[in-house]
């Protein structure tokens, strides 16, 4: 945090990417984080990269700056400890309030920097509470975040670490019932050793999946009881309000962060802890370990928190959450109905491009089943990471690339003809790469605000997309199937306008 003086700050792009670590470091030739992100709005780009990160919007950037004017001027009054104790605490209201958590009791919100530390953090409960050796199950890394197994094998001798493939070697999903079957057989045979369980389950991974389901994770629940933990890791976001209620409600400890689905800057995350869950935490002496990496500003009132460090106050997290609640509070103002009335048509565009143009393979992708839940489905319910593999065309046939190229066309993607951003290469099988075309809660919001007036435009710029990685995977003979397609200006000034008339 670089203060120049007690009520001077640093500049809005210069605090959104302070206090994180070295992923949203800019590099100093191309401007952009490890994610293809700048610090500041680019309206002229296509941006459906949300499940690796997103570029901030004008007016979440504008959001975010008026909260820095105001933080200055509270600086000159009050130290900036009391600043940011006061503003985090107005933020975690707010993202309780969006939660739309009903006569739920309050859970308690940590904040941290990331979903690794979300994961870090409730290892090290989990830890605090059992006087037995940890196991935490979680799904492979390749379908997660690159340093939450690291971050949680690291995080003290007595816990290791087991991970269940969610994908064959070709790349195929397993079948739920394999993959239940192997996380129940991991977590009977702990508790069986005597360990205590903390249960990962994904919700959703890297290519847009649930494991383990939400009925293997009850099951267990009920077998193991307190021998159990578990932590629902949604740092995705792509959840509804009812889907939230029903894992806190059931104990679970959910994991968020605001810059994924919902568009706000990379490096903002919340753990939200039940309320029951909680109770049993806090009775606990706080732990060393925990303690030389916790803020006692980012935890709640009431935590043990004897040892905590206290660091410099870290702004650029609440501007970072201040832009993603911006981004949350227009979604929110959506009718369900709308949302998965958009979601469906969206989809059925994206998997007939991808499935029906030979420039493209779909990696296939499990239904998303949240009924061992609730009984209402709803819109998270509705594909919206869609995974593919790029191909490059011969006379012969074609031919999948290969990891080296296909980050090639990746990276090449923000600055091409029609400038767009995908979620970045994950490898789901072996020597397989895919490439992520995904929706944002801010797309959906321009596509279905106006009573959806601009929904079809969203679903053209998807496409221009798509195009455009299939001419830089095939320079020389690709021909657009969609001549229609708009360029990345059009894309902008609509986007721009439908943004706009929202307010």
């Amino acid at each position: 945090m670089i203060q120049k003086m007690h009520n001077s700050l640093s500049t809005t792009e210069q605090l959104l990417v302070e206090s994180g670590d070295e992923r949203i470091a800019l590099d100093p030739l191309r401007g952009v984080n490890r994610y293809g992100c700048k610090p500041r709005p680019d309206p002229g780009l296509l941006d459906f990269a949300s499940a690796t990160a997103s570029v901030i919007s004008k007016d979440a950037f504008q959001a975010a700056d008026h909260l820095r004017r105001r933080l200055e001027n509270d600086l000159r009054h009050f130290s900036p400890e009391t600043v940011y104790t006061i503003e985090l605490s107005n933020i975690r209201k707010e993202l309780l309030a969006l939660c739309e958590l009903g006569d739920l009791p309050k859970p308690d919100v940590i904040f941290a920097a990331s979903g690794t530390d979300l994961h870090r953090i409730s290892a090290q409960l989990s830890q605090a509470v059992s006087a037995q050796p940890i196991l935490a199950i979680m799904v492979d890394e390749r379908e997660t975040g690159s340093g939450v197994y690291a971050a949680i094998a690291g995080t003290h001798p007595v816990i290791e670490v087991a991970t269940v493939a969610l994908r064959h070697a070709d790349g195929t999903p397993r079948t739920t019932q394999e993959i239940d079957t192997e996380f129940t057989d991991l977590a009977h045979r702990a508790y069986a050793a005597g360990r205590h369980v903390l249960l990962i389950q994904a919700d959703i991974s890297k290519t847009g999946m649930i494991a383990p389901s939400y009925e293997c994770t009850a099951t267990l629940q009920e077998t193991l009881g307190s021998q159990l933990d578990v932590l629902i890791d949604a740092c995705q976001f792509r959840m509804s309000p009812s889907t939230l209620r029903a894992c806190l409600a059931r104990g679970y400890t959910v994991a968020l962060t605001g810059s994924k689905f919902v568009g706000g800057p990379s490096f903002s995350g919340a753990l939200l802890i039940p309320a029951q869950t909680s109770a049993r935490y806090r009775q606990r002496p706080f732990l060393g370990r925990l303690a030389s990496d916790a803020t006692a500003t980012d935890w709640p009132n009431g935590w043990p928190m004897q040892g905590a460090q206290d660091v410099p106050s870290k702004f650029g997290l609440l501007l970072r959450w201040k832009a993603a609640l911006f981004e949350l509070r227009s979604f929110r103002a959506l009718p369900d109905g709308d949302i998965a009335r958009f979601l469906q048509i969206f989809a059925k565009s994206i998997q007939e491009r991808i499935t029906n143009d030979r420039a493209f393979l779909p990696v296939p992708v499990t239904k998303l089943d949240r009924s061992a839940l609730h009984a209402q489905s709803g819109w998270d319910e509705i594909q919206t990471i869609f995974p593919f593999q790029l191909c490059q065309l011969n006379p012969a046939g074609r031919r999948a690339l290969d990891a080296h190229e296909m980050r090639n066309v990746y990276l090449h993607l923000p600055t091409a003809v029609v400038r767009c951003q995908l979620g970045q290469p994950v490898n789901y099988g072996k020597g397989q790469h895919a490439l992520r075309l995904c929706l944002s809660a801010r797309l959906i919001v321009q596509a279905v605000i106006n009573n959806g007036v601009y929904a079809n435009s969203i679903i053209a710029q998807a496409q221009a997309a798509l195009d455009q990685a299939a001419r830089l995977a095939n320079p020389d003979s690709y021909s657009m199937p969609y001549p229609e397609t708009i360029t990345s200006d059009a894309a902008s000034s609509t986007v721009q306008h439908d943004h706009a008339a929202h307010g």
